[in-house]
């Protein structure tokens, strides 16, 4: 079964489906957690499951909604420094490969190379220490809380108001950074966008043509704000690493270009939350609400998005 909603699946019953199988893919991720690969994808199923929670945090208790939202992110922070080890070692790489014809031979070798070695590091602490044992652990708790959830509403009404709240946050959250400019401002951006991907992607089937170009449109800009994250990751490791610090002029390139770079992606991401943006949460979610009720309506029965 994909990731989306199914026509004559009670919403009340998807909501516990969805969560479980997004928890139960991460556990099957960490199987073998030798790679990098492995805590991608793990990250990218929990990502999944906190926003099928937070689209249904208007018709759960509050201690259900804690509950589960406490075991994902105790999940998702066991996982936090190996991801971020990769995070750096592939940044780097890929920086070096866009600014090749900018930079002298090299540029960044030895860089390149400890941050590689730190990654492989890493990954081989998480497989051999309690890490990885705690994620699993955490796992299997929000997939048997999930399993047990309690929707209150049903239908439409049951992730309505989801659904308004996670455009307004993401709404909210572009105009902040339109305005305060930050790193941080612009990560919290990329977050609540991937929620309300993600929640696109469960409406998909409803109106396919119509849903598909939004999260083209998301997709686009998470993936420059991922990229700019990133930089952000390896930023922070040229303040924080004594191999980094330094006012060389090969550190001092390397700054500038991640500066040039993250400037041309906040750039992007901007110009396209300008027009995605224009509608009122209200409005956004009435028009999605329509698309559900002629989805119900209709004898078709969607795409499945995996």
């Amino acid at each position: 079964m994909g990731f989306c909603f199914k026509k004559k699946e009670a919403v009340a019953n998807a909501i516990p489906r969805l969560g479980c199988q997004r928890a139960r893919r991460a556990l099957d991720c960490l199987k073998d957690c030798s790679q990098p690969e492995a805590i991608h994808g793990a990250r990218k199923e929990i990502k999944k499951a906190r926003a099928v929670l937070r689209l249904a945090r208007e018709n759960i208790s509050k201690e259900e909604f804690r509950a589960i939202k406490r075991s994902l992110r105790k999940a998702a922070a066991c996982l936090a420094k190996p991801r971020d080890a990769a995070v750096r070692a592939k940044a780097l790489r890929d920086l070096a490969r866009r600014f090749k014809h900018a930079l002298p031979p090299g540029a960044f070798r030895k860089n390149r190379v400890a941050l590689r070695r730190a990654s492989d590091r890493a990954m081989t602490r998480f497989a051999e220490k309690q890490n990885a044992k705690f994620a699993r652990q955490h796992l299997r708790r929000a997939a048997k809380e999930f399993h047990k959830l309690k929707i209150e509403a049903n239908g439409w009404g049951a992730i309505a108001p989801g659904l308004e709240g996670a455009y307004r946050e993401c709404r909210e959250a572009y105009e902040r950074a339109v305005k305060i400019g930050s790193a941080e401002a612009f990560h919290e951006w990329r977050k609540r966008a991937k929620d309300l991907w993600h929640h696109l992607a469960l409406l998909e089937p409803t109106w396919p043509e119509k849903i598909d170009r939004m999260i083209c449109e998301l997709e686009t800009v998470g993936a420059f704000l991922g990229e700019d994250h990133d930089l952000f990751i390896v930023q922070q490791w040229l303040e924080d690493s004594k191999q980094a610090k330094g006012k060389s002029q090969r550190m001092k390139m390397l700054r500038q270009i991640i500066r040039e770079r993250q400037d041309e992606l906040r750039g992007k991401a901007l110009a396209m939350g300008k027009y995605f943006y224009t509608e009122k949460p209200p409005q956004f979610c009435s028009r999605l609400g329509g698309y559900w009720r002629s989805w119900e309506r209709s004898g078709k029965p969607g795409r499945v998005r995996k």
